[in-house]
């Protein structure tokens, strides 16, 4: 039993094994994630519940997998899969195909940028401890990512 609990957390924590991705597996995690928002964008209520709840279920497994793999691990990605629920959190889709795909890569690509080049603030919260710490800093840069999108789609949409 304990076997089979250790392989779901890192199944969760490695998003479907996206952490063992030799190379950028924090983006192919962002990427895969993309069906997720989907999903859950025409539910506001649903959505902002699943975005509490990765949240706090990646600070629980982060903590158990570094024990395992090191402080803040390449393998842990469930952080990442919060951060870009967080970009598009309340976010509104376009309707029209091709605007939506525009906005899913901006959206994408601000959360890559806000996690790879991380502002003092969000450098500083990587350092707290534990699967907090794994987890505060692309919840921050989430909603950096958010912020911007929401600033870009007043100017362009």
């Amino acid at each position: 039993m304990k076997k089979i609990a250790l392989t779901i957390k890192i199944i969760v924590g490695s998003v479907l094994g996206t952490g063992y991705i030799p190379l950028a597996p924090a983006t192919f995690a962002s990427l895969i994630t993309i069906p997720l928002v989907l999903w859950l964008s025409p539910y506001p209520i649903g959505y902002s519940i699943a975005v509490i709840a990765f949240f706090f279920l990646g600070i629980y497994l982060a903590n158990d997998l570094e024990k395992i793999w090191g402080k803040d691990a390449r393998r842990i990605t469930i952080d990442e899969l919060v951060g870009m629920l967080t970009t598009f959190l309340l976010i509104k889709l376009p309707r029209v195909f091709g605007w939506r795909i525009g906005v899913l890569l901006v959206g994408f690509f601000l959360f890559r940028f806000f996690d790879i080049f991380k502002l003092p603030l969000i450098k500083k919260s990587q350092g707290l401890k534990g699967g907090f710490g794994v987890m505060i800093d692309d919840l921050l840069a989430g909603l950096l990512a958010n912020l911007c999108l929401r600033f870009l789609m007043v100017i362009f949409l």
